[in-house]
């Protein structure tokens, strides 16, 4: 009897819409073919993967699915316009795709210069209200003091605590300071070391707290000098200092790092007026910025209390809580409303206006995030804001490694960035939702006939788990890149000491390695001090040396790190601009932040790093520093740790079918974050059996 194999796909509407091409290869030379590319795009191995899917598209013509794949690796190669060329190739092929034309417009949106102009106003998204049912969470919120892992600290004036606020708005903690416990707490600050300082409004003290919430100390003296009235207001310093608003005497209060006042200043002088009621404080570089809620003005100091002038800008109506925000600027909570002023022009921009017929703000601040959050005291409630562009452009979701070695236990890489291309932090469990797709077969008998059909559905992956965020973590991978010029021959035993330098501020929980940018560069050598120290010492010089091949070298040793990314440069500051064009040039800005790679330079010796050079660090997230710095250089690894990366590690365990290692299995990842979503799609094989 000659049997008949029918194959009819049944995906639910939604699911087809949304779901990546699928799998139609025929040829058994492109299938091999694109397995391959598959796993080696799994394993960072990305020229290798975008090889095995020309091979395979040589044989089939056009496949949506092929393209789709090529793309994503022209994209991870930093070759961003053939990779729209590619997934632009596969929509042709196929017809629409929602999935493909939004990860198309979230690409261009961050590729395109004027999508990262910073926001100019600000909308509500959501709220956390002090008061749920008959249950006081928090009453009269006076401060809110961002974290760097997404969450929040909010000041509950009304209620004597303090408030561990998560990414997603839920309270995860509660600071008490103790049995002693706050008296009527007003503001915090927080020094790089993590310890709080905390004004109590009540008890006329400021409280300094341990990153654990142990309390370590107390400030304000009960008589002469340092006796303090009704402290408000407070701003820490890149120093440590710290500045309290002293509302009861119209003044400033200046305390070191442990406590200690060093100074008062903004009474009545020979050349300034005086504070009257002294409410918002933010310092930038040597000068602090004092607002004052009845003159309804904006003064600067230096760091020694020297009045120096009144702020010139906008009328404002009672300025209350402010910080340094972003370039320069202060984020100044002004009553109805909030304000970014420039500190240079004294130009203001309104950022939000409360709905409310009475508002009071008092404290306003971006979270790790760059989501505005708005404390309204009298309301007793948190508004979150976002600006509307990405709102609307949701979250760009890029799936990367996929471990399937333990299938049916499947492991992936997931990083999430907002449009303007800056990670999202502090997301957890709930934040994510993985689907699989599942092909099922069915024999039935239609009249004496047997026929095969095969449902594919898209399910919620089994046994779903959040297995952490690389922001949690320290690891870090870090590859040096040696200039192979002969200026940097001269200067060999600098360029070592400065690598040793930084190879002694990693850690134990770190990986390093080496690449010398010659006239052809060399593969990765030495993962110890002495083996990166004899290749830098006997690197061969050549004036003909290659920046641009060695960049590729050393990141391409980065694309299977599953730790933080960096390449630190070694060299005069020239990237050998004979050898380096344009296109070249952006294709490497490309790679570098398609794959997460922050590129760091070290400059031996007094010349000046060159524009291409500046570009690439700065649009990688990294920073410059010459290698004789009095400080040292282990700010590097420091900046590295603390970095955001927006990636995470999630696994299930897939219920389909691998066809002893040789089916494509589909699964996706969507991600939410308050009325922001994004999705991404991806496939594996598991191992061959």
């Amino acid at each position: 009897m000659k049997k008949i194999l029918a194959t009819l796909f049944m995906l639910a509407a939604i699911a087809s819409a949304n779901a990546q091409f699928a799998y139609k290869i025929r040829s058994p030379l492109a299938a091999e073919s694109f397995r391959t590319g598959v796993e080696a795009y799994g394993r960072g191995r990305y020229a290798e993967a975008l090889s095995q899917f020309e091979r395979a598209l040589s044989s089939e013509n056009a496949d949506p699915l092929c393209l789709y794949w090529l793309g994503k690796s022209y994209f991870r190669l930093g070759v961003t316009s053939a990779a729209f060329d590619r997934w632009s190739e596969a929509l042709a092929a196929a017809g629409s795709s929602p999935f493909i034309e939004s990860r198309l417009e979230l690409a261009g949106a961050s590729a395109d210069p004027r999508g990262l102009e910073p926001p100019d106003r600000y909308v509500r998204v959501s709220e956390l209200n002090g008061r749920k049912d008959r249950l006081d969470l928090f009453l009269r919120p006076s401060w809110v003091e961002p974290l760097p892992d997404g969450s929040v600290i909010i000041v509950s004036h009304g209620t004597d605590a303090l408030l561990v606020v998560d990414a997603n708005a839920r309270i995860v903690s509660t600071i008490n300071a103790g049995s002693i416990g706050f008296d009527r707490p007003f503001a915090c600050a927080r020094l790089d070391d993590g310890t709080l300082f905390v004004t109590e409004f009540q008890s006329d003290r400021v409280t300094r707290l341990s990153p654990d919430g142990r309390v370590l100390g107390y400030s304000g003296d009960s008589s002469g000098p340092g006796r303090l009235s009704g402290p408000q207001y407070i701003a820490a310093d890149g120093d440590g200092f710290v500045y309290v608003g002293d509302v009861g005497f119209s003044r400033v209060v200046k305390y070191a790092r442990d406590g200690t006042m060093v100074l008062s200043f903004g009474t009545r002088s020979a050349v300034f007026d005086g504070l009257r009621m002294p409410t918002g404080i933010a310092t930038i570089g040597d000068r602090v910025y004092v607002a004052d809620a009845a003159l309804k003005a904006i003064f600067v100091f230096d760091a020694y209390g020297n009045f120096v002038s009144r702020l010139q800008t906008v009328t404002l109506q009672r300025p209350e809580g402010m910080r340094a925000v972003r370039d320069g600027k202060l984020l100044v909570a002004d009553g109805a409303r909030v304000l970014l002023i420039d500190t240079e022009t004294g130009a203001a921009t309104e950022l939000y206006r409360s709905e409310r017929k009475k508002p009071y703000v008092v404290s306003a601040a971006f979270d790790a995030n760059d989501e505005l959050l708005v404390a309204d005291f009298d309301a007793s409630e948190i508004a979150y804001l976002s600006d509307p562009a990405s709102r609307f452009a949701g979250l760009s979701v890029e799936l990367g490694r996929v471990y399937s070695d333990q299938f049916p236990r499947v492991s992936f890489d997931v990083r999430v960035k907002d449009r303007y291309g800056r990670p999202i932090t502090g997301l957890g469990s709930p934040n994510f939702y993985v689907s699989e797709t599942v092909v099922s077969k069915e024999r039935r008998v239609e009249g004496d006939i047997p026929v095969d059909y095969l449902a594919s559905s898209i399910r919620p992956a089994s046994a779903f788990s959040f297995e952490g965020a690389l922001d949690a973590s320290g690891s870090i991978d870090m590859t040096f890149l040696l200039e192979g010029s002969t200026a940097v021959a001269a200067r060999r035993l600098e360029a070592r000491d400065a690598a040793v330098s930084i190879l002694a501020s990693l850690g134990n929980d770190a990986r390093a390695r080496l690449v010398v940018a010659g006239r052809t560069a060399q593969p990765p050598s030495g993962a110890s001090v002495g083996a990166i120290s004899d290749a830098i010492l006997n690197a061969v010089p050549s004036d003909a040396w290659r920046f641009d091949s060695g960049l590729r070298l050393a990141a391409g040793s980065l694309f299977d790190s599953s730790g933080r990314r960096a390449l630190v440069y070694i060299g005069t500051g020239s990237v050998n601009e004979l050898y380096l064009d344009g296109p070249s040039l952006s294709e490497l800005s490309s790679m570098l932040a398609n794959n997460g790679i922050a590129l760091y330079a070290v400059i031996l010796g007094k010349t000046a790093p060159s524009p291409a050079l500046s570009y690439l660090v700065a649009a990688s997230g990294g920073s410059i520093y010459a290698s004789d710095r009095p400080e040292g250089l282990s700010e590097i690894t420091t900046r590295i740790r603390s970095a955001q990366t927006g990636q995470y590690r999630l696994s299930y365990v897939s219920s389909a079918n691998d066809g002893f290692g040789r089916a494509y299995l589909p699964f996706g990842v969507e991600v939410y974050l308050r009325d922001r979503s994004g999705k991404d799609e991806s496939g594996f094989f598991a191992p061959l059996r």
